[in-house]
């Protein structure tokens, strides 16, 4: 289908904007029509309006923008604006990108599509799972109270992750400064001492000759060096943004004593609450389980949930198929199979995915308080280990004088 550009005037004078996908001119103005526009303009876009007016990228909104921008939505549309209208309002007040994504949703809407339609074409900022429950939310009148849950969810996450990212800062911090450190010392301490330690030649300590070694190549080679550390971080980032390699990264430090029960308690709070807001806001339990899948990366777990979801779909109670995977843990599954037997699985996943929230804390604090000294005794280590081998030469030295 062809992209066409076009304008029209609302009932009350308002002039509006958009681009939409139609197999021909006359579909454009029927559907202008049918939403109780008078069409003003309909033509073949080869640059779309938006395109030509900047545009909008995903990559230009924050996810704390959107989280605010969603916000806002909510009480806009909660104070009983239409939702076009409440879109306007933060188009007219709002900074650049989120003012350009609002336009984006607004002239979608103007030509006919559903909300979750209009935010289905920007995956980067939002996820199937809210997709899903904007959708369902539409079909249930209920847009307000999902945009609510949907802010809470984001605000939550937002929380979360910065919690792990404050977690890693300071063993980062630590290691960042002993390469500095060690790094100084090799270029501009240790070439102070070497006229004198030439002097020994074979008679230097095996330290002190391993220090002096690395100290003249770094010298000799330094634009290499930095070559050589600007291919590593090329290649830290090219793997982190690649997301088959991410997963295995992020499956290989998963693996590791220590690190695996905060991660399978972050992966359990993860698809629990998930769970818990799709399945509250009018989300059935296949489709949720599908959308599931999607959200989990690793491919074991998103195997077990295909399964699950198979099963689910062909009859099987949700809980007698969840205790058949290992996706959870024991305690999580029997959390939600009362829920399930109850019939109350949104508030019991709730709940589940407060617990695990509250455990990968704990669990992130104790890990980050053992990171935190073992790393400062590494990095004394090392940066001692240097001195002495300096010091004992020296040393040397005086004996030999003496």
């Amino acid at each position: 289908m062809a992209k066409f550009r076009y304008r029209a005037l609302t009932g009350s004078g308002e002039v509006v904007r958009g681009e939409v996908e139609a197999p021909s001119r006359e579909e454009v103005i029927r559907r202008i029509e049918y939403l109780g526009h008078l069409p003003i303009e309909a033509e073949p876009a080869t640059q779309g309006i938006l395109a030509r007016t900047g545009g909008f990228s995903a990559k230009q909104l924050r996810s704390r923008e959107l989280t605010v921008f969603l916000r806002q939505l909510a009480l806009l549309v909660g104070a009983g604006l239409t939702l076009e209208a409440a879109l306007a309002t933060l188009a007219d007040d709002a900074s650049k990108p989120v003012a350009a994504f609002a336009t984006t949703l607004r002239s979608a809407i103007s030509a006919g599509e559903t909300f979750a339609e209009a935010l289905e074409k920007h995956p980067a900022l939002i996820e199937r799972a809210y997709v899903a429950m904007v959708r369902a939310g539409e079909g249930l009148n209920r847009l307000g109270a999902v945009l609510n849950a949907i802010v809470t969810d984001l605000a939550r996450r937002e929380a979360l992750t910065e919690r792990f990212n404050s977690a890693i800062r300071y063993p980062i911090f630590l290691i960042g400064s002993a390469v500095l450190i060690l790094f100084f010392f090799l270029i501009y301490v240790v070439p102070q001492f070497e006229p004198v330690f030439k002097d020994l030649g074979g008679r230097l300590n095996v330290g002190a000759a391993l220090v002096l070694a690395a100290s003249g190549w770094l010298q000799a080679n330094l634009t290499l060096f930095f070559g050589l550390c600007l291919v590593f971080v090329l290649c830290i980032w090219l793997s982190f943004s690649r997301r088959e390699w991410r997963v295995r990264i992020l499956a290989s430090l998963a693996s590791l004593p220590g690190i695996a029960g905060p991660m399978r308690d972050r992966r359990t709070a993860q698809i629990i609450g998930m769970l818990g807001l799709l399945t509250e806001h009018g989300v059935g339990l296949p489709a949720a389980l599908k959308i599931l899948r999607d959200i989990v990366p690793e491919p074991r777990h998103a195997a077990a949930i295909d399964r699950l979801h198979d099963e689910v779909r062909n009859g099987r109670r949700f809980a007698d198929a969840l205790a058949g995977t290992d996706l959870l843990p024991p305690l999580a599954i029997r959390m939600l199979k009362i829920g399930d037997e109850t019939g109350d699985l949104p508030a019991i996943a709730a709940h589940a995915a407060q617990f695990y929230e509250h455990k990968l804390g704990i669990g992130l604090d104790r890990l980050m308080g053992a990171i935190g000294p073992v790393t400062i005794v590494v990095v004394s280590l090392v940066i001692g280990a240097l001195i002495v081998s300096i010091m004992s030469a020296l040393l040397s030295i005086t004996e030999l004088a003496l």
